[in-house]
């Protein structure tokens, strides 16, 4: 169905841009194809088995994407479908601009996205490490260098309250519904200079667990941080840290081996708030208009607010030599290690080696 409607989404973008006289809309259709090959080891513990295992990776990278950019006067847009093993959309935002600023209205990347250049798995980016990752739904206005906006809410549960479970079971509270009174705010401020930009970012989202008996929990989820980007002639340094409560539940993209959920307990029959922090880092070295090479490191820490947690840790780090084989044409070779420490009861959660190659053709 979802391949379907892609076509005729498609066609119809096709025919409406033909049908338009020339010079009345800048059209400007674009697409990437990239396709993952990497060779991955996992010890036993990563991978939930009691056996190490090896395997290797060979499919159409999920960030594939088709798309096209619009622009007429002061009003534009954009649509971008992704395709993996499914067709998705990426994208699909308008935009008016006021004189003074620009309003968005659409899914498009959040003020808090902040990424790196690694490329296993899906090009997330260590968005899995401490990278930050948010392309959702939103309201946003951009006055100069600042960016406010109002997103689509996230809701979910609390460790321990699930719902479908016994209510009879005393380590269970049954959630029945959610209640999202505004949406998530976002808001981040750039300065930008010529050889160096800063960009300080925040958010903050909160709802409402109805639980059994009418029973009201509220959850509370917020982010704060700061990014910079340094260009010195052929060299890029990255960098980003942040601070949050109850991060999985804002929405961010976390690695599974780490809980950033806060946990519901019994005892007291109250929510015990999860706070994490993490960041990323990277620097990258352009040796000619072919070859480039980058090294970059995350890290993502979270533990529960109850007496004896651990910290729930995880880092990963890579190293890539992107080559230009010819316009639009490139090939990245990388070798990473991804480490996912040792869990909020001090288990060890194991670790990840991978090395191989994103091929990558934009037309």
């Amino acid at each position: 169905m979802m391949k379907k409607s892609f076509f005729i989404l498609s066609a119809i973008m096709l025919s409406i841009a033909f049908a338009v006289p020339a010079g009345a809309t800048d059209w400007d259709f674009y697409g990437s194809v990239r396709m993952e090959t990497f060779n991955i080891h996992q010890d036993k513990n990563a991978n939930t088995s009691d056996y190490d295992d090896r395997d290797t990776t060979w499919r159409l990278n999920s960030v594939s994407r088709v798309g096209a950019t619009v622009k007429e006067g002061n009003v534009g847009g954009c649509f971008e479908y992704g395709h993996g093993s499914t067709v998705s959309l990426r994208r699909l935002y308008g935009t008016w601009d006021f004189g003074a600023g620009e309003l968005l209205v659409g899914k498009d990347y959040t003020p808090i996205f902040f990424i790196s250049n690694q490329t296993y798995p899906n090009d997330f980016g260590l968005s899995y490490f401490g990278g930050l990752f948010s392309r959702n739904p939103m309201i946003q206005v951009k006055v100069d260098g600042f960016k406010l906006a109002l997103v689509s809410p996230k809701t979910g549960d609390p460790t321990n309250m699930v719902k479908g479970k016994d209510i009879t079971d005393p380590d269970y509270t049954p959630r029945v519904d959610y209640d999202t009174i505004i949406p998530k705010v976002e808001a981040s401020y750039t300065l930008a200079m010529d050889t160096f930009s800063v960009r300080l970012f925040g958010g903050w989202n909160a709802f409402e667990v109805i639980a059994a008996n009418n029973r009201e929990y509220d959850i509370t989820c917020y982010l704060y941080g700061v990014a910079g980007v340094v260009n010195a002639g052929p060299v890029t340094l990255k960098a980003m840290v942040w601070n949050g409560q109850n991060v999985d539940l804002y929405g961010l993209t976390v690695p599974l081996d780490v809980d950033f959920t806060p946990e519901y307990k019994k005892d007291g029959d109250k929510i015990r708030d999860n706070n994490g922090y993490g960041g990323i880092a990277s620097i990258s070295f352009k040796i000619n208009d072919a070859i480039g090479v980058e090294a970059g490191y995350g890290y993502i820490s979270a533990k529960d607010d109850v007496a004896g947690a651990h910290d729930d840790e995880a880092w990963a780090a890579y190293l890539q030599a992107p080559i230009t084989l010819a316009q639009g044409v490139t090939l990245v070779p990388e070798i990473g290690h991804c480490d996912y420490e040792t869990d909020g009861v001090d288990n060890d959660q194991g670790h990840k080696n991978y090395f191989g190659a994103k091929w990558q053709i934009n037309f």
